[in-house]
This record gives C-alpha cells, sequence and structure tokens, in this order.
C-alpha cells in the first residue's frame, strides 16, 4: 500500500505545475459552478486509502501532529455552518457547498498521510522534499515564460470564466496573482535552502542564480501587486532573522530596478502598476464579505455556500455559476469569516497562530508571505498553494 500511496504522490507532483490544465470536463447535477481537476481526483485517491488502509488493515494506535487539534476544531465549525444553512439550500447547492468542503479536508488530510509515512518513503526521498518543489517552481516558472512570449494574449479564455490577462505571465495557473504566490514560495525556498550560495558568484554555484533569475524574471512578469507585496515580505522575514539587513537593501533596490525597466509597450490595463480598476473591484469584494458576515455574524452562510450568498444578495452578474470569482471572496479571511462566522474565523486563525508558532524560518517566512497575500487573493483555499503549505508543514514537522 505504501509503494501504491507514494505512486500517487508522485503523480500529483508531476500534474503540480500544469496547474488549471487540469480542470476535467466534468459536470454534476448540470452545475457548472463545480470545478473538477486530476490533481484533486489524485489527491482524493491519495488520502482515501492512506485512511483505508491506516485506520480499518493496521488498526494501529495514531500519534496525531501537532497542527491536528485546530484542524479538528475548524472541520468542526465548517460542517456545523453547512448544516446550519442547509435549511436556506437546494440539494445540489448543499452538494455543491460539501464538495468544496471535501477538497479542503483532502488537502489538509495530505498533511496527516506525509507525517504519517515520511518515515516509509522509498521511492521518493523524503530529505529531498524540498528540492522536489522548487523543481515544480521552476517548472511553474519556465511554462509562465512560454505563455508570456507565444500566448501573451489570453483574452480567448474569458469564455471559460478566466480574466482576460494581456501580457502578463499567467503561465498554466491562468491567473498572474495566483501563479505568483507559487513563485514567491519557490523563491523562498531557493534563498534558504540555498543561503550560502547565493552571495558567492563560483560556477558550481551557477545552477542556483539561474533559478533564481529565472523565477524572479516569472514573478516580475506578472505583474501582480500582492505577490510583489508577498515576495517582500518573505524576504524580509528571511533578511530579519538572518540578521542580513544588507540582503534586503538588495532585495528592495533590484526591486525597484526591476519596475524601472519592466516593459510596458503592450498598453493593456493590467501591466500599468499604478491601476485602480482592481483596487476598486477588491474593495467592493471586500465590502460584500463584510455585508454577508455582518447579516451572518455567529455561523456565517455555510462552508461553502459564498456563491449562493452572494447571488442571493445580487452581487453576482447574471453567470453567476460560471465565474471563477463568485465562490470565493478577493480575501481569505473575510471569506472565513463570511461562511463559518465569528466561532469560524476565530478557530481558523488558530490552524495559522499554530503555524506561525512553529519557529522555522522557511515556515515563517511562507507563511507570513502568504497570509499577506490572501489578504487580496482567496490564495489559502487555492488547492496548490494548501497542498505547498501542507507538504512543506509535514516536510519540517519534528
Amino acid at each position: 500500500m505504501e509503494k501504491l500511496i507514494t505512486a500517487l504522490l508522485f503523480f500529483y507532483l508531476v500534474l503540480f505545475p500544469f496547474g488549471q490544465l487540469n480542470r476535467l470536463p466534468i459536470s454534476l447535477f448540470q452545475s457548472p459552478e463545480i470545478r473538477f481537476y486530476l490533481t484533486d481526483l489524485v489527491m482524493f485517491l491519495l488520502v482515501l486509502l492512506w485512511g483505508g488502509w491506516r485506520f480499518l488493515l493496521i488498526k494501529k494506535k495514531h500519534t496525531l501532529p501537532p497542527l491536528a487539534r485546530p484542524i479538528f476544531l475548524f472541520l468542526m465549525i465548517a460542517i456545523i455552518s453547512l448544516i446550519v444553512n442547509s435549511s436556506r439550500l437546494s440539494i445540489r447547492e448543499l452538494f455543491v457547498s460539501g464538495l468544496y468542503l471535501l477538497r479542503w479536508i483532502v488537502y489538509a488530510g495530505l498533511y496527516f498521510v506525509l507525517i504519517d509515512l515520511k518515515s516509509q518513503f522509498k521511492y521518493l526521498k523524503w530529505s529531498s522534499m524540498v528540492n522536489y518543489l522548487i523543481v515544480l517552481g521552476a517548472m511553474t516558472a519556465i511554462f509562465g515564460l512560454v505563455q508570456y512570449l507565444i500566448w501573451p494574449d489570453i483574452g480567448f479564455l474569458e469564455v471559460f470564466g478566466y480574466d482576460p490577462h494581456y501580457f502578463r505571465l499567467v503561465g498554466t495557473f491562468f491567473d498572474p496573482g495566483f501563479i505568483g504566490i507559487i513563485l514567491v514560495l519557490t523563491l523562498i525556498l531557493l534563498v534558504v535552502s540555498n543561503w550560502e550560495k547565493i552571495g558567492v558568484f563560483k560556477l558550481k554555484n551557477l545552477p542556483v542564480h539561474c533559478l533564481l533569475f529565472t523565477v524572479y524574471c516569472s514573478l516580475a512578469l506578472t505583474y501582480s501587486r500582492s505577490s510583489y507585496l508577498a515576495y517582500l515580505i518573505g524576504m524580509g522575514v528571511i533578511a530579519f532573522i538572518k540578521k542580513a539587513p544588507r540582503f534586503f537593501l538588495i532585495i528592495l533596490f533590484v526591486g525597484a530596478l526591476t519596475l524601472l525597466i519592466l516593459p510596458r509597450q503592450s498598453g493593456g490595463e493590467g501591466i500599468r502598476l499604478e491601476r485602480t480598476s482592481t483596487i476598486q473591484a477588491r474593495v467592493g469584494s471586500w465590502q460584500n464579505a463584510l455585508i454577508i458576515s455582518r447579516d451572518h455574524p455567529l455561523i456565517g452562510v455555510g462552508f461553502n455556500a459564498f456563491r449562493y450568498a452572494q447571488r442571493d444578495y445580487g452581487f453576482l452578474k447574471e453567470q453567476w455559476q460560471e465565474s471563477n470569482a463568485g465562490a470565493g471572496a478577493d480575501s481569505s479571511l473575510l471569506f472565513v469569516l463570511a461562511t463559518t462566522g465569528i466561532i469560524g474565523f476565530l478557530t481558523y486563525l488558530g490552524i495559522w497562530w499554530k503555524i506561525l508558532r512553529i519557529g522555522n524560518l522557511t515556515i515563517l517566512a511562507s507563511a507570513l508571505a502568504i497570509l499577506i497575500h490572501s489578504l487580496f487573493l482567496n490564495s489559502l483555499f487555492y488547492p496548490w498553494v494548501m497542498a505547498w503549505m501542507w507538504i512543506l508543514l509535514a516536510k519540517e514537522n519534528k
């Protein structure tokens, strides 16, 4: 069974950098709001097989990992929130909302699987897991550069619910913000794991510098301000812990130089860093989430029945089912507040509080970068970000 679970994990890692290309053309109950991905299916099978094997066949006592209690507590509140709000949802809407909750359970389950089996991995070297993540991030960056050079205009994807970005690096994730945070997490791993090499220009260190340059250029070409900010926060944490102010000054100088030389000739709105249209859209999204949470303060509208709450409030356009933005708010924490109320909000913060207290530099820099990024996008519940963090948390678990 360990071999099969390892094979599924390897398959998931292979699929990871293909992002939204993993989307499956499946619609249950004629519900276009459901998004199925091959990566979700592989992850579901991995966690399901482990659960059946671990608790039904072996039946050995299982030591719970450090984050188990806050995870279970939030899960319980999320389930209760959905049950309490079930009367205002149709059976189909309740089913769809439950699928989003199931996805969160599955990805959180990855944390338990990896901690339980990491000493038994024979084909994937667990000690090299950080290097695997760096490879995935590098592939994501390369795919993004190919897209930027060959298909700079992805307006044709608007019919599938994606934003029509023009001359911005979106890669296989079709969104500059979400690919941006993956690239930021990759840069954090590269810097932390190669700290002694990045300041020494030797021939043997050339691969590391080439990787840093490639991933950084990809990040720059996203024109994603939330990702830029997350990058500065991540690098700032590293500089602070390492007591290296000179490193952070270099980061700021290179960043300022990058902003000066970034290409602006396309004339697209998205490459204007001073653009206000996205700011107005995000403020509107925050206001919508706050209005919903104000009216459902205790337990929210149900995790994740946010799309249906927005529809009922009249916040969504006519094609509310097809919109990729309909299921979440442009702030993960406001999304949690609106769907699970103040009770779920506090329990969810408990998970991240415990993550931040782990004290590991990689975890601290990555977690704070994601938290800052999640103030502007629903990053904390983006499947690829969830998988990345749960793998990292399992890797750094002592």
